[in-house]
């Protein structure tokens, strides 16, 4: 190791403008400089570490990288080595380079003889600091002495603050200075009564108090079950709905609440009938309810080609309602979507399918030309029977007893498609033929024509049938007013587009099974969870409720001017 000078020198500058130079030698190829006593070079201040830095001095280039034989390495210092203002780790030095330890300023000078010169410019002491540091007298008649340090000052100061905040809300009955931030207009009437919430102070608010005033459904199945295997997660209300933030603050949208949980479902409860959730991207195709032929229902995927399908129990062949020029009761039509589809109220959910709105004007339930502005009542298969032999025994009567005319047209029955279909029961001359052609006309409503053309009927077992009652029955249609039963979705947030670009396969659809709801991606092509550009930000409470408001119970309503006269109180 070849040894080396390092030369430390103190220029001190003198307030009359001379310098004052005090140079030490350091024969060695390393120095360390630092606060404690095993430095070489020792610096008393406290911005410097007990060991700051060395200094090192190398004969030869051990790289072609290397930039000089002279390095200064930080040595773990909590101030850090700056090198012409840059922190740094290790690195080479050159001629004229600033060195920064703590508040210890070193120029390098380095000579031709292997001599470094650390250079340590002392700044001269003001005039005000030389008499700080003078006699006891001259400080004596300071009036700074005679005032509290500021650490007992800073404590004062803490200790009035915490009578103020604490100990005067404790002796006083107004609570106001306790509150967070303003309280949101939903819990104004009880905004003076803070136990309503805050049952016990210090402490969170605990589902109970919530529970005292608000009735709701649960999130999911066996909730309450799972928050008590699960204390650690300290689910309650709170979470959610978070007061003193105003009305921006009750009810979370921040999706982390729910991807907290919803992101490793099977890992929180192993037999999770629900799907992980991460996030709108990863969203598992979207899934509803489906009843088969016996009343079973169940969650069916939009991917399950099998059992997605239209169980609705309706006969409707959408490309034959779409066609130009249908016939209706006033000549000819073209129907759109919203003739059957309707908004409702609500601006949100569609309206039932009503048959006198929509159907009767094709759809005439007539049964007799004899009887040309008679039809069977809608609704009720067991009052068709009786409703066709009451309209026979009034025709019989109007005939007086002559029975048939000389001649007999056979009705014609027209469908919306053009279709036609025939179907003439003979007027009745007796009351056993009375019964016939009411028997006759049944059947041909529900295997031929009316009740056939959209309906699925069952014939009833001969045990079943009586000489009054009807012998066929109609399926119940059970048309779903809403599919997605786990989710909310708003028609009208949608009207600007047309129904057809999203249900685009209506228009060829010609089985009554075709199940026309588009999937999770046409959703993604304009919805995100997370703040894109182009895209609809939409959380998971965009389409999802944590639960549902459920009726008050009538045992704990309240008579509102008690409720008003105890806020007064």
């Amino acid at each position: 190791m070849v040894t080396m000078i390092f030369r430390y020198v103190q220029e001190k500058q003198n307030l009359n403008g001379s310098t004052e130079r005090l140079a030490t030698d350091y024969a060695q190829s390393e120095l360390v400089l630092g606060r404690g006593g095993d430095s070489h070079l020792i610096f008393l201040s406290k911005r410097v570490s007990l060991v700051h830095a060395k200094f090192i001095w190398k004969a030869e280039r051990e790289t072609e990288k290397e930039a000089g034989c002279l390095q200064v390495l930080d040595l773990g210092s909590l101030a850090g080595v700056r090198v012409n203002g840059s922190r740094v780790a290790q690195t080479a030095l050159q001629d004229n380079d600033l060195i920064q330890l703590g508040d210890i300023e070193l120029r390098i000078r380095i000579a031709d003889d292997d001599v470094v010169e650390l250079i340590h410019i002392i700044k001269p002491v003001e005039e005000g600091k030389q008499h700080e540091h003078g006699s006891k007298l001259l400080k004596s008649l300071r009036i700074e002495s005679y005032l509290p340090s500021m650490r007992v000052l800073i404590w004062g100061v803490t200790l009035v603050c915490i009578g103020i905040l604490f100990v005067f809300p404790l002796s006083s009955k107004r609570m106001e200075s306790w509150s967070s931030g303003p309280i949101s207009n939903s819990h104004k009437l009880i905004e003076a009564d803070c136990k309503k919430c805050h049952a016990e102070p210090f402490k969170q608010v605990q589902d109970r108090e919530c529970l005292s005033c608000h009735a709701m459904t649960e999130h999911a199945k066996g909730i309450e079950s799972f928050n008590q295997h699960h204390p650690e997660l300290k689910s309650r209300c709170g979470e959610c709905h978070i007061e003193h933030k105003g009305d921006h603050g009750l009810i979370s949208h921040d999706p982390g609440f729910c991807v907290s949980c919803h992101a490793d479902m099977t890992g929180l409860k192993t037999d999770a009938t629900v799907e992980n959730v991460a996030s709108f991207a990863n969203h598992p195709q979207f899934r509803i309810n489906v009843t088969d032929t016996s009343g079973v229902t169940s969650r069916v995927s939009l991917d399950d080609t099998v059992k997605a399908v239209d169980s609705s129990q309706i006969k409707l062949n959408h490309e034959v309602h779409l066609k130009a020029g249908l016939r209706g009761k006033d000549g000819p039509l073209t129907l759109e979507c919203n003739a059957c589809h309707e908004l409702n109220s609500n601006f949100k959910t569609l309206k039932p399918i009503s048959f006198d709105k929509h159907c009767r004007d094709c759809h005439a339930l007539g049964f007799d030309e004899q009887l040309p502005n008679v039809e069977v009542p809608h609704g009720d298969s067991e009052a068709i029977y009786p409703a066709l032999f009451t309209e026979y025994t009034k025709l019989l009567l109007l005939k007086d007893g002559r029975g048939l005319p000389e001649t007999s047209n056979e009705m014609q029955r027209r469908i919306p498609d053009g279709a036609v279909t025939e179907a003439s029961p003979e007027l009745p001359v007796s009351l056993a033929l009375i019964a016939q052609s009411a028997r006759t006309a049944e059947r041909e409503l529900f295997t031929k024509t009316g009740c056939f053309l959209c309906h699925t009927y069952s014939e009833k077992l001969e045990a079943e049938r009586s000489d009054t009652n009807s012998h066929y029955t109609v399926v119940k249609p059970n048309i779903p007013e809403v599919w997605f039963t786990a989710a909310r979705f708003s028609h009208g947030a949608h009207e600007e587009f047309s129904c057809e670009s999203c249900h685009d396969k209506t228009r060829t659809s010609t089985k009554t099974t075709d199940l026309l709801i588009p999937g999770k991606k046409l959703c993604q092509e304009c919805h995100a969870q997370e703040q894109r550009v182009g895209f609809v930000k939409s959380g998971c409470v965009e389409c999802h409720s944590y639960h549902d408001a459920i009726g008050f119970p009538e045992q704990r309503k309240q008579d509102i001017f008690e409720f008003l006269h105890g806020l007064t109180r």
